[in-house]
């Protein structure tokens, strides 16, 4: 529902939402670690830097970090300063005129379907996402430790 450069975006940030806060990370770092573009990405970037979503510093250590903590940053912020979803709700038959008063015959589905889109977008933050990709990461089944197996450091 949300444009690739918005895709591109949260994949991005959510790899910095798992760095921790006082870390920059290079735009070329971001790029491959989401395999995207990394011209493309270091635009999109620079446009969450003036929306405050991001900051940047130049540099040796320099990159880019979240403004805020992951849990304080939704979907809707990252999305909204990409797509400015005020302005983005079209009638889905692409009538020229589709309001709440001369609706479209899918006008109450879509403005239903819109409403509970942008409460999810508002809802989730990028601390959800990371949160949902540790759980989903399957973990290796403990091994029982068999201090036979054990080899002491070689020193």
């Amino acid at each position: 529902m949300f444009s690739q450069t918005s895709e591109y975006a949260i994949r991005a940030l959510s790899i910095l939402a798992r760095h921790p806060h006082d870390h920059f990370v290079l735009v070329g770092t971001l790029a491959t670690g989401a395999d995207l573009p990394h011209h493309y990405l270091s635009k999109i970037l620079q446009n969450l830097v003036r929306m405050q979503i991001l900051e940047s510093r130049k540099g040796s250590k320099g990159g880019f970090r979240l403004a805020r903590d992951p849990d304080r940053i939704s979907l809707y912020d990252v999305v909204n300063a990409i797509e400015n979803l005020g302005t983005t709700r079209r009638c889905l038959l692409g009538q020229a005129e589709c309001t709440d008063e001369r609706a479209c015959p899918l006008h109450e589905f879509w403005v239903r379907i819109h409403n509970d889109y942008l409460s999810t977008l508002q809802h989730t933050t990028l601390g959800d996402l990371v949160r949902f990709e540790q759980a989903a990461v399957p973990r290796p089944p403990e091994m029982p430790i068999n201090k036979e197996n054990i080899q002491p450091a070689a020193g």
